[in-house]
């Protein structure tokens, strides 16, 4: 495998911190990015790492200039990793506008502008590029107390799905993939955002939600084998050798489990009320 030079936002923690070590530990090269750049100053490594402050909340003009500059630090990206992420809990009563707006502001339109900064550069190249969103298992299935967050993964998938459709019938040389996590041992919990105001009538939901969580979390997955998982899909090494890095790529059982049981349970529903939605289809 050729080295590669990855871009990575949202690497101060997490599987942002643990990719970025594990390319940088198999000799390719990366951009490592954060919102706060003292977060990431320990993973400069002047071979294979450099550190960018990002925040992608930031305007377009400001995300292309960055861009612009990392493309510079090594002389290509191949590969953008749309990481950066955080979790808005809450019922869906609770939240206000302006909680709900944030977590799209971060973890939608980040990715989206970012996206859009680099396609011309990656159309340009007319070399193999990926563009991956790390996305979620319950951007397939929503859960209670999270629909906020549920809802931003789940239109981060809809816009790569359709960005996909467009590069597959425009021949270009770009790979998109949405890469499903399921539960792992991170960070990513203890930075989950509480909304402001709470109703009573909730609680023992939140409750019951919190009970199960600490026992999902114990049977967490691994971080770092995660980032492994994923570095080799990205770079089509051990299981993932001489295959296409699918559009949508689940990481863990869990998340596997999450998704089969959804589409299971949406095509039972929909072969019992197929006969009735074709009421409405054209007589012949």
């Amino acid at each position: 495998m050729s080295q590669k030079v990855f871009y990575i936002t949202g690497s101060s923690s997490g599987f942002g911190r643990f990719l970025t070590n594990e390319l940088a530990k198999r000799g390719h090269k990366v951009i490592a990015t954060a919102r706060t750049i003292s977060k990431i100053n320990d993973l400069s490594n002047g071979d294979n790492i450099k550190v960018q402050q990002l925040d992608v909340t930031d305007s377009p003009d400001i995300i292309e200039k960055k861009v612009k500059e990392a493309i510079n630090f090594f002389g290509r990206v191949d590969v953008l990793v749309n990481n950066a992420g955080y979790s808005q809990a809450g019922c869906f009563e609770e939240l206000t506008d302006e909680e709900i707006r944030k977590q799209f502001d971060t973890n939608v339109f980040g990715p989206v502008k970012l996206t859009k900064a680099f396609l011309p550069y990656f159309r340009s190249t007319q070399t193999e590029s990926v563009i991956c969103a790390i996305s979620s298992a319950v951007g397939i299935t929503a859960l209670p107390l999270i629909s906020a967050y549920s809802s931003s993964k789940f239109a981060l998938e809809g816009f790569f799905e359709g960005l996909d459709g467009e590069i597959r019938g425009s021949d270009l040389p770009i790979r998109v993939s949405i890469i499903e996590p399921g539960m792992f041992k991170t960070d990513f919990i203890s930075n989950v955002q509480k909304a402001q105001t709470q109703i009573g009538q909730y609680d023992s939901l939140r409750q019951q939600s919190m009970t199960r969580m600490v026992e999902t979390l114990s049977k967490a997955g691994d971080a770092a084998i995660g980032a492994k998982l994923i570095a080799d899909a990205l770079l089509k090494e051990g299981f993932a050798a001489n295959k296409d890095i699918p559009l949508r790529l689940p990481i863990g059982t869990d998340s596997v489990e999450t998704s089969v049981s959804k589409f299971k349970q949406t095509s039972d529903i929909f072969s019992e009320w197929r006969p009735f939605a074709a009421e409405s289809d054209p007589k012949a």
